[in-house]
């Protein structure tokens, strides 16, 4: 017994003292321990000053590209100002774009890169580069332009990731510490993005990389993240104001539902999974096409090809299916009423296929924002045939199925934070989280999924 108590005491005199928790330093080659408290809060507040001039920085390079983009799309859908007046011209222009699609990246081989690739590899190796930021613009460009079903934030937030990170190494091979700022870049593109100062904030937290040469507090991380959230989110706003060029995600009204109208709801969840198991077959059958394809000769050109004839075909009966849904789903918020039902709920399970089989085939671009038109499309439909308060059911099936088609209710509920009101929040999270969480068919659960590479 004796024997036993004294290799006790030896084992607690030979362990390591404990650290206090969290006790490293703001930023260990910025300053020592030894630094007075005034000098300390000088630098802190010099940091987050940096980290919202470049947030700004960020919220104007967003808002230049997305009005290139715009601009493009524009120029080759209504190039004369006026509506195009055949029947095929749908087919026409979006099978030219897979074919243009297709030719430049066999010759440049060169790809958007996904959101989740973007964040992946930043978290696993504290940086991200592109090894032509040319091309990579034009890559993102192109499938946009020519009305793909994808969203904005993918080819954005790599573009912007890469150029931040470069700016860090520089400032790094000049003795800079401060470069560490720019590690919330990732907050700040996606602030800037979605129009959502939450939505940065939450994916940063979530993706904040294992390669800490700095050595700082993840909670001094947050509130960087937080001073580029803010920045971009203002950066992008004000731009938008004075030029009057609209931006983000929709705003939709109060919920007014009262009283047995909230049985709905259940409904809702239900149409949600529904888009969900959608979104994820149509990603399982296009992935099958895509290794079929691939075994062409030309398959690279192929596969853009048959994505571009397919959603040009679609878009004959249900134009809003193409494009990225930012603008269109405003459109729907002021013209929903004099749809049919049939068109609305027909829009938004055709969008939830649309965008997988884009992406699969070579349109590669983001899920975020088509997936949120899908939503809102469906969420409309539903209130047609119902009579059953609009935002609710908006609410409810758009929440639900973007957590569904993610697989991310946290990030989901983030991004649409901004879109519904305060009172609105408690039922989005209730929708995320529920459909979030409904399992999916075995066969559906591919390993290189969309949104969880």
């Amino acid at each position: 017994m004796t024997t036993r108590l004294h290799n006790d005491q030896t084992k607690r005199v030979l362990r390591k003292p404990r650290k206090p928790r969290d006790a490293r330093p703001y930023i260990r080659e910025s300053w020592d321990l030894g630094s007075t408290p005034s000098q300390t809060a000088g630098a802190g507040i010099a940091m987050v000053a940096l980290a919202l001039a470049l947030g700004f920085v960020i919220g104007l390079a967003v808002f230049a590209v997305m009005n290139l983009s715009i601009w493009l799309t524009e120029l080759i859908w209504n190039g004369t100002g006026t509506t195009p007046r055949f029947p095929w011209f749908s087919v026409v222009v979006c099978t030219l774009g897979g074919l243009v699609i297709g030719i430049w990246t066999h010759l440049s081989h060169d790809k958007v890169h996904e959101l989740e690739e973007v964040l992946y590899k930043f978290k696993t190796t504290g940086s991200f580069h592109l090894e032509s930021p040319g091309k990579a613009v034009v890559s993102f460009l192109l499938p946009l332009s020519f009305g793909g079903s994808v969203g904005f934030e993918a080819g954005l937030t790599g573009l912007i990731t890469a150029g931040c990170c470069w700016i860090r190494d520089r400032l790094k091979a000049m003795g800079l510490a401060q470069a560490e700022v720019a590690d919330a870049t990732i907050a700040a593109s996606l602030s800037a993005i979605f129009g959502a100062p939450l939505a940065g904030l939450v994916a940063a937290a979530e993706s904040s990389h294992d390669v800490d040469d700095y050595n700082m507090r993840r909670s001094v991380k947050l509130v960087l993240y937080l001073a580029a959230a803010v920045g971009a989110f203002g950066g992008i706003h004000l731009f938008s104001t004075l030029l009057g060029n609209a931006s983000g995600l929709p705003r939709f009204g109060a919920i007014a539902a009262t009283g047995t109208e909230f049985l709905w709801i259940v409904p809702c969840l239900a149409l949600a999974y529904l888009l969900t198991l959608i979104f994820h077959a149509s990603d399982f059958g296009s992935r099958t096409g895509a290794s079929i394809l691939d075994t062409l000769p030309f398959g690279t050109i192929a596969k853009p090809v048959v994505a571009g004839f397919i959603i040009g075909l679609v878009a004959m009966a249900f134009p809003l299916v193409l494009f990225p849904g930012e603008s269109q789903a405003h459109e729907l918020m002021g013209t929903w009423q004099s749809w049919t039902a049939v068109a609305l709920l027909a829009t938004g399970l055709l969008k939830a296929a649309a965008t997988p089989l884009c992406i699969r085939l070579g349109w590669i671009g983001g899920v975020f924002f088509p997936c949120i038109f899908a939503g809102v499309a469906c969420g409309y439909g539903l209130a047609t045939i119902t009579g059953v308060d609009p935002m609710l059911l908006v609410t409810i099936t758009t929440s639900g199925f973007l957590a569904g088609a993610t697989r991310k209710p946290l990030l989901s509920v983030a991004i649409l934070a901004l879109c519904f009101p305060l009172t609105g929040l408690l039922w989005s999270a209730l929708a995320a989280l529920i459909v979030g969480a409904l399992p999916l068919p075995y066969i559906l659960q591919a390993k290189e999924g969309l949104s969880h590479d």
